[in-house]
């Protein structure tokens, strides 16, 4: 990467906490590295996740399906896990208001995040693959299972990849299929 380009998200893992800084656009195009740091730092127990928006242009429906993911994973592990998402701004917090994420996070709009230096960004390495259609309906499934209204919207997009998924594994399974 260029010396002036930022990574999308860059993290610091504290000890009682994870930090997490968005910058410019979150979407399924870039958030396969996202979602395995996540992933790893739930594996090693952590359950207190900053996230600041101050930079983040946009999000998308998978990223948010993530974010839900891991509020979802971390409800009710421990007294005091959480989940905190600082300065969305206007769109992005309508966006979250809309889906039903404030719901199962803390949403602080305003309030500025810690100071943290050191921050490391992941993906820096990125090699371009986007979100696979499973990661895609996985993400999608959890924002359709927190509330009716969503379920209504993601409907369609649910269905398609399932039908997807569905193609998949019938071609993973087809003895005719080219090596």
């Amino acid at each position: 990467m260029g010396e002036d380009s930022q990574s999308i998200y860059q993290v610091c893992t504290q000890p009682d906490y994870v930090f997490v800084k968005v910058n410019g656009r979150a979407s399924y195009v870039n958030c396969d590295p996202f979602r395995r740091f996540l992933h790893d730092v739930l594996a090693d127990g952590q359950c207190k996740f900053v996230f600041d928006f101050a930079d983040c242009s946009g999000l998308d429906s998978t990223f948010l399906g993530i974010l839900a993911g891991v509020a979802l994973a971390i409800r009710g592990k421990e007294e005091d896990s959480c989940m905190t998402l600082l300065q969305l701004g206007e769109r992005n917090l309508e966006t979250v208001k809309n889906l039903g994420i404030h719901r199962i996070a803390n949403v602080r709009a305003k309030e500025n995040p810690p100071d943290i230096e050191n921050l490391e960004g992941i993906g820096d390495g990125f090699n371009g693959e986007t979100a696979s259609v499973r990661e895609v309906y996985e993400a999608h499934k959890r924002l359709t299972e927190l509330n009716e209204s969503n379920a209504r919207k993601f409907h369609d997009v649910v269905a398609f990849l399932e039908q997807r998924l569905d193609e998949e594994e019938v071609g993973d399974r087809d003895p005719d299929k080219t090596q």
